[in-house]
């Protein structure tokens, strides 16, 4: 596992003497964009000389400002994750067979698998725009009707 790199323009003092990091403003910026492209926070941060991710994940807690362009960039990004679908999906398939050309059934599953996965990530970070939709509708209209075999009338 990645040892913990903090990366700080600021220290202040704890109660209990340990420093607390102050959001890099460089750092906050490069995160935003990394993220509203349709990357990962893992990915940002599994990169030379960059934080932790429980340190940005502690910005986000202690930046409100923070959070809420961090939730606009995830919402950019998720439209860059659905882009990226279409594109997996539109790509030439690779071909088997030599003299008998036919579509690698491997390609087509790994591409399937590919899609699929990115679908249910954005189904599960934006159920309402990305998620199946499931409409029930019941109606509760009964007709009764009492037959007693005496005439009315």
């Amino acid at each position: 596992m990645k040892e913990e790199q903090i990366i700080l323009t600021d220290l202040k003092q704890s109660k209990l003497g340990r420093p607390i990091s102050i959001p890099d403003s460089k750092i906050v910026e490069e995160v935003l964009f990394w993220i509203s492209s349709g990357n990962t926070l893992r990915s940002y941060c599994r990169q030379d000389n960059k934080p932790a991710f429980t340190t940005i994940y502690n910005w986000l807690n202690k930046d409100k400002e923070f959070n809420e362009r961090f939730v606009r960039a995830r919402e950019v990004g998720s439209d860059m994750i659905a882009d990226s679908i279409m594109e997996i999906m539109s790509e030439t398939p690779e071909m088997i067979g030599g003299d008998n050309p036919r579509i690698d059934p491997g390609w087509v599953a790994l591409q399937k698998a590919k899609s699929d996965v990115a679908l249910k990530l954005l189904s599960k970070w934006f159920p309402s725009r990305y998620g199946d939709r499931v409409d029930v509708a019941a109606k509760g209209d009964i007709n009764l009707t009492i037959s007693t075999g005496i005439p009315q009338g």
